[in-house]
Formats: structure tokens, C-alpha cells, sequence
């Protein structure tokens, strides 16, 4: 994944609201910027890595959400969740291909033609999402995305009210300075995180799983927008939330294979109409995959839940609220 641009002009002392189009707005440039990389499929990490840009901007966006007037950017919001689904549906294709290609030089002669058609099922579903991708970066529009972008962040920033002014005549705000904003949002973040670590105990269902997932993804890119007001001090904790999201994401992976091949084989033994012609060594290959994926899903919940024990022991937590309150 590609390490997020430093933002500077942030003052962290300075009126939270004031610092709302100095992050967003390069936020969303660093995200257009990737439309050359996202746009060369001959290296998958193209489309990654503007999918990631493309979340940090709507990350950021939630994050500033109480300084912002929702109407006045939804239509950007709207169009940066297209984009973003777009590069999703490329992206879940690529990974599943890598992942499968990777399978299939473990598996044996019988096993392998059984992948190679699942594999050539992949490729042509991702050509035409492509061709969407192509239609969904055009450059005259994305020119056109930043543009009414910066114009809606302008509008949609709710002022700061201002105080009477100081005996040396200068104007305070009477609203959050950027950093005590930084860290109430991410100490709401982490409790959000917190209220579904118990998801980690019902490690056989599936969705609070999931919700925990993405409340660690929120949390990290949030530490990785605020990271300018603590420094090192807070690289320490946001490295240890990268390393939970990325277990439990790699367990909603294989949760997301598991349903796949699980509907896919059930369908096959009802002999549904709705299910394509299936080959016999193409049915052994997802009989194989479901038993592979259910192997490597035990072992991202131990990860994610020896993780968590362990943050427990070490009051991670708490740990993490004191130094967002220094």
C-alpha cells in the first residue's frame, strides 16, 4: 500500500476548521494523481493504490464530518463513492487471481485444471470492469471532481464563531483547535473499535467480524491523518492497528471465499438452474479452496485474537486515550 503524503501547513494549535481544505484538498489531488498508475493494467498495484487514496479521502471526509454541512458535498461524496466502487471491483479481481494463481502452483495436476477454469472465470468478468474503470477515471471529469471539490469544502465548512478580542486585539475562536479535534475523533474511533472487539469471542460470526474490521480501518486511517500532532508517539500505537486490520482483514477474505464456493457447491448438488456448467475437476478444485481458505481463516482469528489479548494485558487502550490527551 502506498504511504499517504505528508500534509503540511497544519497547525495543530490553530482552529479545526481552518485546517479542513488543507487536508482534504490534497487529499483528493493525491488521489487524481494515481489515475495514470490505476489506468496501467499491467501492474495491479496501479488500481490498489488509488483505492486506497480514494478511502483516505472519504476516511477524512467522516472524520471532519461535524465541521462540514453534509448537502453541500454530497454530490462530490456521491461521486467519489463511485470511483471508489469501480476501483473495488477491479481490485477484488486482481487479488483473486493472484491469490488463486498462487494456489494453483501448490496444487496437484487434478486440482490445478480445476483452478485454471476458475481462474480463466476471473480474467473475462474483469476485462468489462476494467472498460467501467476506463469511463469512470475520465480525465475531463476527474479535472471536473476536483474542481467542484474544492468548492464544496468551501461552502460546506460550518464557521468557528468568534470570541471578542484579546487585549492584543487578536481574535479567538471560540471552537476546537486541530489537535483537540484530532483527538476526540480518534478516541471515538478507537471506543467504536473497542464495542465490537467481542466479536473476537463468536469467532464463527461472520458480520460482527467484518464491522470490527472496518472500525479498525477507520481508526488506523484516522491515526494516519492526525499522526502530525503527536509524532512517533503515536507511530508506536497506529502500527499495532495496521497489523489488526490487516489480520482481520485477511479473515474477511477468506470468509468472502468461504461464502463463494459454499453457495457455489450447494447450488451444484441442488443442480440449479441458476449455476453454469461445472466440469467434475472444477467442482474437486472449490471442494479443495473451501477446505484451504477454511484452514487459513483459523489461522488470521488466532492472529487477531492473540493480538487483542495481547493489547489487553498491555491496557493498550487506555494507553493509547492517555498519550491522545497529552
Amino acid at each position: 500500500m502506498a504511504k499517504a503524503r505528508e500534509i503540511g501547513g497544519i497547525e495543530c494549535d490553530g482552529a479545526a476548521t481552518e485546517a479542513v481544505p488543507l487536508v482534504l484538498d490534497p487529499r483528493l489531488e493525491e488521489m487524481c494523481l494515481l489515475r495514470k498508475a490505476a489506468l496501467d493494467f499491467s501492474d495491479p498495484e496501479g488500481v490498489h493504490d488509488m483505492r486506497v487514496a480514494s478511502r483516505r479521502v472519504r476516511s477524512a471526509l467522516r472524520d471532519f464530518a461535524p465541521h462540514l454541512r453534509k448537502t453541500k458535498i454530497a454530490s462530490s461524496t456521491k461521486r467519489l463513492k463511485e470511483i471508489a466502487d469501480k476501483l473495488g471491483v477491479v481490485r477484488d479481481y486482481d487479488v483473486a487471481i493472484i491469490a488463486l494463481e498462487k494456489l494453483q502452483k501448490k496444487a496437484s495436476p487434478e486440482i490445478s485444471s480445476g483452478l485454471q477454469r476458475i481462474i480463466d472465470d476471473r480474467k473475462a468478468r474483469l476485462d468489462p470492469a476494467r472498460k467501467e474503470l476506463v469511463q469512470a477515471l475520465n480525465y475531463k471529469e476527474l479535472s471536473q471532481l476536483k474542481r467542484n471539490f474544492r468548492q464544496a469544502i468551501e461552502d460546506a465548512i460550518v464557521p468557528q464563531d468568534a470570541t471578542k478580542p484579546t487585549e492584543s486585539g487578536a481574535t479567538v475562536k471560540s471552537g476546537p483547535t486541530y489537535k483537540a479535534f484530532a483527538g476526540s475523533t480518534l478516541i471515538k474511533r478507537l471506543k467504536e473499535l473497542e464495542a465490537l472487539s467481542s466479536s473476537l469471542y463468536e469467532p464463527q460470526e461472520v458480520k460482527p467480524l467484518h464491522e470490527m474490521r472496518i472500525a479498525a480501518k477507520r481508526l488506523r486511517y484516522a491515526m494516519e491523518l492526525f499522526a502530525a500532532c503527536w509524532g512517533e508517539q503515536l507511530g508506536v500505537f497506529s502500527r499495532q492497528v495496521a497489523q489488526m486490520q490487516s489480520s482481520l482483514g485477511e479473515l474477511h477474505d477468506c470468509d468472502l471465499w468461504i461464502e463463494h464456493f459454499g453457495k457455489r457447491l450447494s447450488r451444484l448438488k441442488k443442480k440449479a438452474s441458476s449455476e453454469r456448467a461445472t466440469s467434475e475437476d472444477e467442482r474437486d478444485a472449490m471442494i479443495w479452496l473451501l477446505s484451504d481458505f477454511s484452514r487459513l481463516r483459523t489461522k488470521h482469528f488466532r492472529a487477531a485474537l492473540a493480538l487483542w489479548h495481547e493489547w489487553e494485558q498491555k491496557d493498550f487502550c487506555n494507553r493509547l486515550t492517555a498519550t491522545l490527551r497529552t
